[in-house]
């Protein structure tokens, strides 16, 4: 790992991958689901099962994959050929999800839940070796929360382009193509762009990887090393909030479309708009995360993040979400909360990470990171079983017409739920993870000795060890 300060063009080039994690990610929890049960019309229960399904498979392979990343003795790095090895069957995975087969019945639920397996362990393949090598690429926390906010930044304008699908769709299916054909088309086009970020960061990183004879890589097998993580004292409250989070934010997202079509019937020009806030707003905010980490540190500014968004969400809630307005303010502060709090949370996991490398002398960045993908993951799931079964019981058809009242009643999972979780968030952070800003620049000077080879204290943060 570098020394020195990152450069700016390193910062952004490195955060260029994002388009492949953001960017494609959002595509398939916006649109999936939605394409399932209202094109394919697959019921939205079983559609529900076969996301969960996948995503669950794809938690599992998280912590396997991050391991063998982290064990890897490929001479060119550990990181970046698992990156581009993926990168063919990343897009074609993802393309396949939005094609219709013409089959039927069962036939129709194991094609998509095979093609969702797949997708989802290409994904975890391109992702967790990108994240993995962000802490090996940057020198300090303030190096780190630069890459997290350019990631964001790219990340959330990125996914401006998931807002124009609707347009895309209407303007392809003018063209007379069928509309099956066109979800393909768009979807597939639009992962290939996703994807390239991917590359971008391949490239870029060139030579930035630790150098093999450098890396300490865990020396037992998969079971212990990870036993001793979840050791780590905070790192399960930041996982559970990790997975309370996701919960959250993967309901919101897949409830868009039933309340901007479904029961407000907006035409596909305000969809898109609608979608923009959602997508895009986040990097409107973005520009906030290196200022409130250098104020306050990741633990402060992630608490104050979720407090002020259930706030507003509470707020939403009572207000009702029965117009474009309120939907558009709705996905403003959606976009804001949950991109400060993703870069918080990030930088809670690079604290725990600095905390395992004085601990245990072993570099496990993909290890640390990928568990805790793991429960982000699980987070996803839940919300796709739980939006489908909920879908279910409040009667929703996308093949029928639904009175107001089965249509009012997905306004909880935009506000009253997303509240009641980032609440719940702040009460786990504030009793169960023990590290505070002063306590992590003591953290902090320690390693950097120990990396100078100079003689070190544990003084202070003896618990964490």
């Amino acid at each position: 790992m570098s020394k020195e300060k990152l450069s700016t063009g390193k910062v952004w080039g490195f955060s260029v991958g994002t388009l492949g994690e953001y960017f494609v990610y959002y595509l398939f929890y916006t649109y999936f689901l939605y394409y399932l049960t209202d094109y394919v019309l697959i019921p939205a229960a079983v559609a529900g099962t076969i996301m969960s399904i996948a995503m669950i498979w794809d938690a599992f392979t998280d912590p396997v994959v991050g391991y063998i990343n982290d064990i890897s003795k490929n001479p060119k790095g550990r990181r970046r050929p698992m990156m581009l090895k993926s990168y063919l069957p990343f897009i074609i995975t993802f393309a396949l999800c939005f094609i219709n087969p013409g089959l039927e019945g069962m036939s129709l639920y194991v094609y998509f839940c095979v093609v969702c397996l797949a997708f989802w362990l290409c994904f975890t393949m391109e992702q967790v070796p990108f994240y993995g090598l962000l802490p090996e690429i940057a020198q300090d926390d303030d190096d780190r929360m630069r890459l997290r906010a350019a990631m964001g930044f790219i990340g959330n304008a990125g996914n401006l382009a998931v807002s124009i699908v609707p347009l895309a769709l209407s303007a392809v299916i003018a063209m007379g193509v069928s509309e099956m054909a066109a979800w393909s088309a768009v979807m597939g086009i639009l992962g290939v762009i996703g994807g390239c970020g991917f590359l971008v960061t391949y490239f870029v990183t060139k030579g930035m990887e630790t150098p093999l004879d450098k890396v300490v890589r865990p020396s037992e097998n998969i079971f212990k090393t990870y036993l001793k993580i979840i050791r780590l004292k905070g790192y399960m409250s930041v996982v559970v909030v990790y997975i309370l989070c996701t919960i959250d934010l993967c309901l919101m997202f897949a409830s868009i479309l039933y309340v901007a079509d479904g029961k407000l019937g907006l035409n596909a020009g305000m969809q898109s708009v609608v979608v923009a806030c959602y997508t895009f707003s986040g990097a409107l905010f973005i520009p906030l995360v290196t200022p409130m980490n250098r104020k306050w540190g990741s633990y402060l500014s992630l608490q104050i993040t979720m407090g002020i968004g259930s706030v507003l969400f509470l707020i939403c809630g009572l207000i009702g979400v029965n117009s474009a307005g309120v939907m558009i303010f709705h996905g403003l502060v959606t976009g804001g909360t949950f991109a400060l709090a993703t870069a918080f949370t990030y930088g809670l996991l690079y604290q725990i990470i600095d905390v395992a490398c004085l601990k245990t002398e072993e570099q496990v960045e993909g290890s640390v990171i990928s568990f805790a993908t793991l429960g982000y993951k699980l987070g996803a799931a839940i919300s796709a079983a739980t939006l489908g079964l909920a879908l279910t019981i409040i009667g929703y058809d996308g093949a029928s017409d639904m009175n107001a009242e089965v249509l009012g009643r997905i306004d909880s999972l935009l506000t009253i739920m997303p509240a009641v979780l980032l609440i719940l968030c702040v009460v786990i952070l504030k009793f169960l993870y023990p590290i505070r800003e002063s306590l992590y620049r003591t953290i902090v000077e320690a390693k950097e000795k120990k990396a100078l080879g100079e003689a070190y204290s544990v003084e202070g943060f003896q618990h964490l060890m």
